[in-house]
Protein backbone atom coordinates (compact mmCIF):
# COMPACT_ATOMS: atom_id res chain seq x y z
CA UNK A 1 0.00 0.00 0.00
CA UNK A 2 1.36 3.76 -0.44
CA UNK A 3 -0.48 5.93 1.96
CA UNK A 4 -0.56 10.11 1.93
CA UNK A 5 -1.61 11.99 4.94
CA UNK A 6 -2.32 15.77 4.72
CA UNK A 7 -0.45 17.76 7.55
CA UNK A 8 -2.08 20.73 6.43
CA UNK A 9 -1.00 24.22 4.65
CA UNK A 10 1.90 22.28 2.41
CA UNK A 11 3.02 19.55 4.80
CA UNK A 12 2.69 15.90 3.91
CA UNK A 13 3.41 12.42 5.57
CA UNK A 14 4.43 9.62 3.05
CA UNK A 15 3.57 5.84 3.88
CA UNK A 16 4.03 2.73 3.01
CA UNK A 17 4.55 -0.71 5.09
CA UNK A 18 8.14 -0.46 5.29
CA UNK A 19 8.72 3.30 5.42
CA UNK A 20 7.16 6.43 6.45
CA UNK A 21 8.80 10.10 5.23
CA UNK A 22 7.08 13.63 5.74
CA UNK A 23 7.55 16.43 3.44
CA UNK A 24 7.46 20.02 5.09
CA UNK A 25 6.15 19.55 8.25
CA UNK A 26 4.26 22.52 10.09
CA UNK A 27 3.87 20.88 14.07
CA UNK A 28 3.29 23.85 15.32
CA UNK A 29 -0.14 25.80 15.39
CA UNK A 30 1.52 29.10 15.07
CA UNK A 31 4.74 29.69 12.35
CA UNK A 32 5.83 32.55 10.22
CA UNK A 33 7.88 33.85 12.99
CA UNK A 34 10.47 34.61 10.53
CA UNK A 35 8.75 36.97 8.51
CA UNK A 36 6.77 38.26 12.19
CA UNK A 37 3.72 37.22 10.87
CA UNK A 38 2.46 34.31 13.43
CA UNK A 39 -0.21 32.57 11.22
CA UNK A 40 -1.94 29.55 12.65
CA UNK A 41 -2.81 26.49 10.57
CA UNK A 42 -6.37 26.37 9.08
CA UNK A 43 -8.41 24.38 9.76
CA UNK A 44 -7.14 23.97 12.81
CA UNK A 45 -5.92 20.71 13.86
CA UNK A 46 -6.30 17.95 16.87
CA UNK A 47 -3.15 15.87 17.72
CA UNK A 48 -2.72 12.57 19.12
CA UNK A 49 1.14 12.56 19.34
CA UNK A 50 1.62 9.39 21.04
CA UNK A 51 0.42 7.82 18.10
CA UNK A 52 2.57 9.70 15.34
CA UNK A 53 4.63 7.28 13.13
CA UNK A 54 8.74 6.58 13.35
CA UNK A 55 9.93 8.40 10.77
CA UNK A 56 12.64 7.67 7.85
CA UNK A 57 13.41 10.81 6.70
CA UNK A 58 12.13 14.59 6.88
CA UNK A 59 12.19 16.31 3.60
CA UNK A 60 12.60 20.04 3.10
CA UNK A 61 11.32 21.29 -0.30
CA UNK A 62 12.83 24.60 0.16
CA UNK A 63 13.53 26.96 2.36
CA UNK A 64 10.57 29.37 3.29
CA UNK A 65 9.32 29.13 6.51
CA UNK A 66 5.95 27.84 5.98
CA UNK A 67 8.33 24.87 4.79
CA UNK A 68 11.35 25.10 6.59
CA UNK A 69 10.17 25.66 10.24
CA UNK A 70 12.07 25.64 13.03
CA UNK A 71 9.91 25.75 15.85
CA UNK A 72 7.87 22.36 14.15
CA UNK A 73 11.62 20.69 12.95
CA UNK A 74 12.56 20.87 17.25
CA UNK A 75 10.11 18.58 18.34
CA UNK A 76 11.39 15.75 15.93
CA UNK A 77 14.27 13.50 16.97
CA UNK A 78 17.68 14.20 15.96
CA UNK A 79 18.50 10.94 14.24
CA UNK A 80 16.01 11.60 11.68
CA UNK A 81 18.38 12.29 8.49
CA UNK A 82 16.54 15.85 6.85
CA UNK A 83 16.80 16.31 3.10
CA UNK A 84 17.36 19.55 2.11
CA UNK A 85 17.03 21.13 -1.30
CA UNK A 86 20.13 21.31 -2.43
CA UNK A 87 18.98 25.11 -3.90
CA UNK A 88 18.69 26.28 -0.19
CA UNK A 89 21.38 28.42 1.26
CA UNK A 90 23.84 27.59 3.80
CA UNK A 91 22.19 29.53 7.03
CA UNK A 92 19.16 26.64 6.60
CA UNK A 93 21.82 24.20 6.44
CA UNK A 94 23.79 25.44 8.88
CA UNK A 95 20.93 25.84 11.27
CA UNK A 96 19.81 21.98 10.65
CA UNK A 97 23.68 20.94 11.70
CA UNK A 98 23.60 22.94 14.66
CA UNK A 99 20.33 21.79 15.85
CA UNK A 100 21.72 18.41 15.78
CA UNK A 101 20.57 16.67 12.39
CA UNK A 102 22.02 14.82 9.52
CA UNK A 103 21.63 16.43 6.35
CA UNK A 104 21.85 15.77 3.28
CA UNK A 105 21.42 17.69 -0.12
CA UNK A 106 18.20 16.87 -2.09
CA UNK A 107 19.55 17.76 -5.66
CA UNK A 108 17.15 17.79 -8.46
CA UNK A 109 16.90 15.04 -11.09
CA UNK A 110 17.49 12.87 -8.73
CA UNK A 111 16.02 10.58 -6.27
CA UNK A 112 16.73 9.31 -3.06
CA UNK A 113 15.09 5.85 -1.52
CA UNK A 114 14.18 4.65 2.05
CA UNK A 115 12.78 0.99 1.57
CA UNK A 116 10.10 0.72 -0.71
CA UNK A 117 9.39 4.81 -1.12
CA UNK A 118 11.39 6.74 -3.15
CA UNK A 119 11.32 10.65 -3.60
CA UNK A 120 12.46 12.16 -6.68
CA UNK A 121 13.27 16.07 -6.81
CA UNK A 122 12.50 18.32 -10.07
CA UNK A 123 13.42 22.08 -10.02
CA UNK A 124 11.63 25.19 -11.67
CA UNK A 125 11.50 26.90 -14.86
CA UNK A 126 13.27 30.05 -14.09
CA UNK A 127 13.35 31.31 -17.42
CA UNK A 128 9.78 30.75 -19.35
CA UNK A 129 8.15 31.21 -15.95
CA UNK A 130 7.88 34.02 -13.43
CA UNK A 131 8.27 31.90 -10.41
CA UNK A 132 8.28 34.56 -7.80
CA UNK A 133 11.25 34.04 -5.47
CA UNK A 134 10.56 30.46 -5.34
CA UNK A 135 14.37 29.84 -6.53
CA UNK A 136 15.20 26.88 -4.38
CA UNK A 137 11.76 25.27 -4.53
CA UNK A 138 11.66 21.80 -5.15
CA UNK A 139 8.87 19.98 -7.16
CA UNK A 140 8.70 16.49 -6.14
CA UNK A 141 7.36 13.21 -6.83
CA UNK A 142 6.77 10.17 -3.97
CA UNK A 143 6.17 7.04 -4.89
CA UNK A 144 6.27 2.98 -3.86
CA UNK A 145 8.68 1.19 -6.13
CA UNK A 146 6.44 -1.93 -5.59
CA UNK A 147 4.06 0.00 -7.54
CA UNK A 148 0.88 0.48 -5.37
CA UNK A 149 0.83 4.10 -6.08
CA UNK A 150 2.74 7.95 -6.35
CA UNK A 151 2.36 11.55 -5.00
CA UNK A 152 3.11 14.54 -7.37
CA UNK A 153 2.98 18.17 -5.79
CA UNK A 154 4.57 21.70 -7.82
CA UNK A 155 4.86 22.83 -4.21
CA UNK A 156 5.13 26.55 -5.39
CA UNK A 157 6.29 26.45 -8.52
CA UNK A 158 4.13 27.03 -11.85
CA UNK A 159 3.52 23.65 -13.70
CA UNK A 160 4.60 23.00 -17.23
CA UNK A 161 4.92 19.90 -19.57
CA UNK A 162 8.46 19.36 -19.05
CA UNK A 163 7.23 18.92 -15.02
CA UNK A 164 4.50 16.37 -16.35
CA UNK A 165 6.93 14.65 -18.80
CA UNK A 166 9.68 14.46 -15.76
CA UNK A 167 6.67 12.87 -13.41
CA UNK A 168 5.88 10.41 -16.40
CA UNK A 169 8.96 9.03 -16.61
CA UNK A 170 9.60 8.24 -13.47
CA UNK A 171 5.88 6.58 -12.30
CA UNK A 172 3.87 5.34 -15.33
CA UNK A 173 0.51 6.30 -14.42
CA UNK A 174 0.20 9.08 -12.21
CA UNK A 175 -1.57 8.41 -8.69
CA UNK A 176 -2.29 11.44 -6.07
CA UNK A 177 -1.75 15.00 -7.51
CA UNK A 178 -1.35 18.06 -5.14
CA UNK A 179 -2.95 21.27 -6.62
CA UNK A 180 -1.58 24.16 -4.98
CA UNK A 181 -3.75 27.75 -4.44
CA UNK A 182 -1.32 30.51 -4.00
CA UNK A 183 -4.11 33.30 -4.86
CA UNK A 184 -4.62 35.83 -2.60
CA UNK A 185 -6.74 39.30 -3.01
CA UNK A 186 -4.26 42.53 -1.91
CA UNK A 187 -6.67 44.94 -2.59
CA UNK A 188 -6.91 45.95 1.42
CA UNK A 189 -2.96 47.31 0.62
CA UNK A 190 -3.89 49.61 -2.45
CA UNK A 191 -6.81 51.55 -2.91
CA UNK A 192 -6.51 51.36 -7.10
CA UNK A 193 -6.55 47.41 -6.50
CA UNK A 194 -10.15 46.32 -6.81
CA UNK A 195 -11.84 43.02 -4.41
CA UNK A 196 -10.46 39.93 -6.44
CA UNK A 197 -14.23 38.34 -6.47
CA UNK A 198 -13.39 36.04 -9.45
CA UNK A 199 -10.25 33.80 -7.46
CA UNK A 200 -12.49 30.86 -7.29
CA UNK A 201 -13.96 31.19 -10.74
CA UNK A 202 -9.90 31.80 -12.26
CA UNK A 203 -8.66 28.88 -9.23
CA UNK A 204 -10.79 26.52 -11.20
CA UNK A 205 -9.93 27.75 -14.62
CA UNK A 206 -6.14 27.43 -13.92
CA UNK A 207 -6.61 23.59 -12.13
CA UNK A 208 -8.57 22.50 -14.80
CA UNK A 209 -5.73 23.52 -17.08
CA UNK A 210 -3.07 22.03 -15.14
CA UNK A 211 -5.51 18.79 -15.24
CA UNK A 212 -5.43 18.87 -18.66
CA UNK A 213 -1.78 19.49 -19.45
CA UNK A 214 -1.67 15.88 -16.57
CA UNK A 215 -4.40 14.05 -18.60
CA UNK A 216 -2.77 14.75 -21.98
CA UNK A 217 0.92 14.23 -21.22
CA UNK A 218 0.75 10.89 -17.89
CA UNK A 219 -2.89 9.75 -17.46
CA UNK A 220 -5.77 10.18 -15.77
CA UNK A 221 -5.28 10.77 -12.00
CA UNK A 222 -6.98 8.26 -8.89
CA UNK A 223 -7.07 12.19 -7.19
CA UNK A 224 -6.39 15.53 -7.08
CA UNK A 225 -6.15 17.13 -3.79
CA UNK A 226 -5.76 21.42 -3.50
CA UNK A 227 -3.81 22.47 -0.78
CA UNK A 228 -2.08 25.82 0.55
CA UNK A 229 -3.36 28.99 1.74
CA UNK A 230 -3.62 26.97 4.94
CA UNK A 231 -3.37 29.34 7.39
CA UNK A 232 -5.76 32.29 9.35
CA UNK A 233 -4.32 35.75 10.19
CA UNK A 234 -5.52 36.15 14.64
CA UNK A 235 -5.55 39.32 17.23
CA UNK A 236 -5.24 42.49 15.69
CA UNK A 237 -5.17 40.66 12.08
CA UNK A 238 -8.09 38.96 12.23
CA UNK A 239 -9.81 41.57 9.40
CA UNK A 240 -7.69 40.20 6.80
CA UNK A 241 -9.50 36.50 7.04
CA UNK A 242 -12.53 38.34 5.52
CA UNK A 243 -10.24 40.53 2.70
CA UNK A 244 -6.86 37.81 1.53
CA UNK A 245 -8.56 34.75 1.62
CA UNK A 246 -10.45 34.82 -2.12
CA UNK A 247 -10.40 30.82 -3.33
CA UNK A 248 -13.52 28.88 -2.07
CA UNK A 249 -11.42 25.58 -2.24
CA UNK A 250 -14.71 23.59 -1.86
CA UNK A 251 -16.31 25.13 -4.26
CA UNK A 252 -13.15 24.86 -6.89
CA UNK A 253 -13.44 20.73 -6.03
CA UNK A 254 -17.08 20.66 -6.68
CA UNK A 255 -16.56 23.09 -10.23
CA UNK A 256 -14.45 20.54 -11.66
CA UNK A 257 -16.01 17.26 -9.88
CA UNK A 258 -19.12 18.79 -11.89
CA UNK A 259 -16.58 18.44 -15.30
CA UNK A 260 -14.59 15.22 -14.48
CA UNK A 261 -17.58 13.40 -13.37
CA UNK A 262 -15.66 9.56 -12.68
CA UNK A 263 -12.55 11.80 -10.63
CA UNK A 264 -11.79 12.49 -7.12
CA UNK A 265 -11.50 16.07 -6.40
CA UNK A 266 -10.51 17.27 -2.86
CA UNK A 267 -10.34 20.24 -0.68
CA UNK A 268 -7.43 18.75 1.69
CA UNK A 269 -8.33 19.12 5.70
CA UNK A 270 -5.42 18.25 8.34
CA UNK A 271 -5.26 14.27 8.44
CA UNK A 272 -6.92 12.67 5.40
CA UNK A 273 -5.75 10.00 4.28
CA UNK A 274 -5.57 8.37 1.08
CA UNK A 275 -4.20 4.94 0.43
CA UNK A 276 -3.44 3.54 -2.46
CA UNK A 277 -3.22 -0.33 -3.69
CA UNK A 278 -2.04 -1.18 -6.89
CA UNK A 279 -2.07 2.29 -8.31
CA UNK A 280 -5.92 2.85 -7.60
CA UNK A 281 -7.35 4.59 -4.89
CA UNK A 282 -8.82 2.07 -2.33
CA UNK A 283 -9.91 4.53 0.90
CA UNK A 284 -10.24 8.06 1.70
CA UNK A 285 -10.31 8.89 5.67
CA UNK A 286 -11.41 11.63 7.14
CA UNK A 287 -8.70 11.38 9.58
CA UNK A 288 -5.59 9.72 10.78
CA UNK A 289 -4.69 7.92 14.14
CA UNK A 290 -2.27 11.01 15.21
CA UNK A 291 -4.04 13.98 13.24
CA UNK A 292 -7.32 15.24 12.59
CA UNK A 293 -8.80 18.77 12.03
CA UNK A 294 -10.98 20.27 14.23
CA UNK A 295 -14.93 20.89 14.33
CA UNK A 296 -16.21 23.40 11.64
CA UNK A 297 -17.85 25.48 14.73
CA UNK A 298 -14.66 25.85 15.63
CA UNK A 299 -13.04 26.89 12.32
CA UNK A 300 -12.37 30.69 12.31
CA UNK A 301 -14.21 32.55 9.58
CA UNK A 302 -12.44 33.36 6.08
CA UNK A 303 -14.01 34.25 3.13
CA UNK A 304 -15.68 37.45 1.78
CA UNK A 305 -17.43 39.55 4.45
CA UNK A 306 -15.41 42.41 3.83
CA UNK A 307 -12.91 42.87 6.83
CA UNK A 308 -12.55 46.41 7.46
CA UNK A 309 -8.56 47.31 7.61
CA UNK A 310 -7.17 48.74 10.39
CA UNK A 311 -4.01 50.79 10.29
CA UNK A 312 -0.88 49.20 10.19
CA UNK A 313 1.52 48.36 13.24
CA UNK A 314 5.39 47.62 12.56
CA UNK A 315 6.63 44.45 12.04
CA UNK A 316 9.73 45.06 14.15
CA UNK A 317 7.71 45.80 16.88
CA UNK A 318 9.44 49.46 17.37
CA UNK A 319 9.36 52.70 15.44
CA UNK A 320 12.70 53.60 16.18
CA UNK A 321 15.22 53.11 13.26
CA UNK A 322 19.19 53.19 12.53
CA UNK A 323 19.37 55.54 9.49
CA UNK A 324 23.06 54.34 8.66
CA UNK A 325 21.44 51.23 8.28
CA UNK A 326 18.27 52.18 6.01
CA UNK A 327 20.33 53.77 4.17
CA UNK A 328 23.01 51.36 3.78
CA UNK A 329 19.74 48.91 2.36
CA UNK A 330 18.25 51.12 0.28
CA UNK A 331 21.77 51.89 -1.47
CA UNK A 332 21.63 48.40 -2.34
CA UNK A 333 18.57 48.36 -3.28
CA UNK A 334 18.70 50.96 -5.88
CA UNK A 335 21.51 48.70 -7.67
CA UNK A 336 19.26 46.09 -7.85
CA UNK A 337 16.73 47.63 -9.45
CA UNK A 338 18.95 48.25 -12.43
CA UNK A 339 17.39 46.55 -15.47
CA UNK A 340 15.06 44.40 -12.95
CA UNK A 341 10.82 44.78 -13.91
CA UNK A 342 10.49 48.08 -12.16
CA UNK A 343 13.05 49.89 -13.87
CA UNK A 344 12.10 48.74 -16.89
CA UNK A 345 8.50 49.54 -16.09
CA UNK A 346 9.72 53.57 -15.29
CA UNK A 347 12.24 53.52 -18.43
CA UNK A 348 9.21 52.91 -20.60
CA UNK A 349 7.22 56.00 -19.46
CA UNK A 350 6.62 59.59 -20.68
CA UNK A 351 6.66 62.50 -18.77
CA UNK A 352 3.84 63.80 -20.16
CA UNK A 353 1.63 60.61 -18.76
CA UNK A 354 2.72 61.63 -15.58
CA UNK A 355 1.28 65.06 -15.25
CA UNK A 356 2.68 67.21 -12.67
CA UNK A 357 3.79 64.28 -10.55
CA UNK A 358 7.53 63.29 -11.34
CA UNK A 359 8.06 59.68 -13.46
CA UNK A 360 9.27 57.63 -10.83
CA UNK A 361 8.07 56.23 -7.36
CA UNK A 362 9.10 57.22 -3.64
CA UNK A 363 9.56 55.17 -0.23
CA UNK A 364 6.99 57.19 2.77
CA UNK A 365 8.14 55.87 5.93
CA UNK A 366 6.82 56.17 9.20
CA UNK A 367 9.18 56.74 12.14
CA UNK A 368 8.63 57.72 15.76
CA UNK A 369 8.52 61.31 14.74
CA UNK A 370 7.14 63.18 11.09
CA UNK A 371 7.26 60.38 8.23
CA UNK A 372 10.78 60.35 5.89
CA UNK A 373 10.55 60.03 2.12
CA UNK A 374 13.21 58.83 0.00
CA UNK A 375 12.47 59.55 -3.66
CA UNK A 376 13.97 56.86 -5.97
CA UNK A 377 16.43 58.66 -8.98
CA UNK A 378 17.29 56.11 -11.36
CA UNK A 379 20.20 58.13 -12.94
CA UNK A 380 21.63 58.31 -9.57
CA UNK A 381 21.10 54.58 -8.57
CA UNK A 382 20.21 55.95 -5.39
CA UNK A 383 17.16 56.66 -3.17
CA UNK A 384 17.13 60.13 -2.13
CA UNK A 385 15.95 62.06 0.73
CA UNK A 386 12.84 64.48 -0.54
CA UNK A 387 10.34 66.82 0.93
CA UNK A 388 7.57 66.45 -1.90
CA UNK A 389 4.54 65.12 -0.95
CA UNK A 390 3.71 61.16 -1.48
CA UNK A 391 1.15 62.66 -4.74
CA UNK A 392 3.87 63.77 -6.70
CA UNK A 393 4.98 60.37 -7.28
CA UNK A 394 3.33 58.18 -9.93
CA UNK A 395 3.53 55.20 -7.04
CA UNK A 396 4.77 54.39 -3.58
CA UNK A 397 4.73 52.44 -0.73
CA UNK A 398 4.30 53.38 2.86
CA UNK A 399 5.66 51.48 6.08
CA UNK A 400 7.49 51.97 8.78
CA UNK A 401 11.27 53.05 8.70
CA UNK A 402 12.40 50.08 11.33
CA UNK A 403 10.60 47.68 9.43
CA UNK A 404 12.13 48.51 5.35
CA UNK A 405 15.38 48.59 7.18
CA UNK A 406 14.73 45.28 8.90
CA UNK A 407 13.64 43.87 5.51
CA UNK A 408 16.77 45.18 3.68
CA UNK A 409 19.08 43.96 5.73
CA UNK A 410 18.06 40.39 5.63
CA UNK A 411 16.08 40.07 9.02
CA UNK A 412 12.77 39.68 7.62
CA UNK A 413 11.73 38.70 4.56
CA UNK A 414 9.59 41.15 2.64
CA UNK A 415 6.44 39.23 3.02
CA UNK A 416 6.37 40.48 6.59
CA UNK A 417 5.71 43.88 4.82
CA UNK A 418 2.27 42.43 2.87
CA UNK A 419 0.25 41.50 5.46
CA UNK A 420 -1.11 44.64 7.20
CA UNK A 421 2.27 46.18 7.31
CA UNK A 422 1.65 48.79 4.46
CA UNK A 423 -0.39 50.76 1.61
CA UNK A 424 0.67 51.21 -1.89
CA UNK A 425 -0.63 53.91 -4.41
CA UNK A 426 0.35 53.85 -8.39
CA UNK A 427 -1.39 56.61 -10.38
CA UNK A 428 -0.86 54.75 -13.97
CA UNK A 429 -2.25 51.51 -12.80
CA UNK A 430 -3.54 50.70 -16.29
CA UNK A 431 -0.18 51.70 -17.55
CA UNK A 432 2.89 50.15 -15.57
CA UNK A 433 3.50 46.80 -13.20
CA UNK A 434 4.91 48.82 -9.69
CA UNK A 435 5.71 45.58 -7.44
CA UNK A 436 8.19 46.50 -4.89
CA UNK A 437 7.77 43.96 -3.19
CA UNK A 438 9.26 41.14 -5.89
CA UNK A 439 12.03 43.88 -6.24
CA UNK A 440 12.75 43.58 -2.41
CA UNK A 441 12.95 40.13 -2.69
CA UNK A 442 15.85 39.70 -4.26
CA UNK A 443 18.18 41.87 -1.76
CA UNK A 444 16.30 39.83 1.26
CA UNK A 445 16.09 36.33 0.28
CA UNK A 446 18.45 34.04 2.02
CA UNK A 447 20.21 33.67 -0.52
CA UNK A 448 21.25 36.91 -0.83
CA UNK A 449 21.74 37.85 2.64
CA UNK A 450 22.61 33.80 4.05
CA UNK A 451 24.51 35.18 7.25
CA UNK A 452 21.71 37.87 8.27
CA UNK A 453 19.13 34.88 7.98
CA UNK A 454 21.59 32.50 9.72
CA UNK A 455 21.09 35.05 12.82
CA UNK A 456 17.50 34.71 12.54
CA UNK A 457 17.30 31.19 12.66
CA UNK A 458 19.73 31.11 15.22
CA UNK A 459 17.39 33.38 17.74
CA UNK A 460 14.27 31.41 16.98
CA UNK A 461 16.09 27.88 17.48
CA UNK A 462 17.41 29.40 20.98
CA UNK A 463 13.88 30.16 22.22
CA UNK A 464 13.03 26.17 21.18
CA UNK A 465 15.85 24.64 22.35
CA UNK A 466 14.19 23.13 25.53
CA UNK A 467 11.66 21.96 23.45
CA UNK A 468 11.79 17.86 23.97
CA UNK A 469 12.10 15.83 20.56
CA UNK A 470 9.46 13.44 21.06
CA UNK A 471 8.41 12.47 17.39
CA UNK A 472 9.27 10.78 14.50
CA UNK A 473 11.16 7.96 16.69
Amino acid sequence: MFATTFLGHQGWLFRTDKAAVIVDPLLCEEFGGIHALDYRVFPPRQWTPEAFPKLDAIILSHEHDDHFDIPSLAKLHRDIPVYLSARSSFAARTILEQMGFTVHALAPGHSVRFADLEVTAFTGDHVGVNCGDEWDTLPFLVRSTEGHGSFFSMVDITITQAHVEWAAAKAMRPGLISWTNNALDWSHMADYLRERVEGTQQCFMTMGMGHKLIEQTWGTPQGMVMCAGGFAFTGDKAWMNERVFCVDTEQVCKLIGNVYKKEKFFSGVPGQTWTLKANKLASVEDRAPWLGTAPRSEWPTRGRGGGTPRDFTPATGTLAYDREKLEHGLAELAGTLVGGPLFRALSSVLDTECGDRKPTFAFVLRTDGAPVTYEYAPTACAFVPATASPDSYIAGLECFASDLAAVLAGEIGAIALTFGRSRVWHHLAGRIGFDPFSEMHRVSHPLRKPAAYLRTYERIWHSQRDVPPTLGH
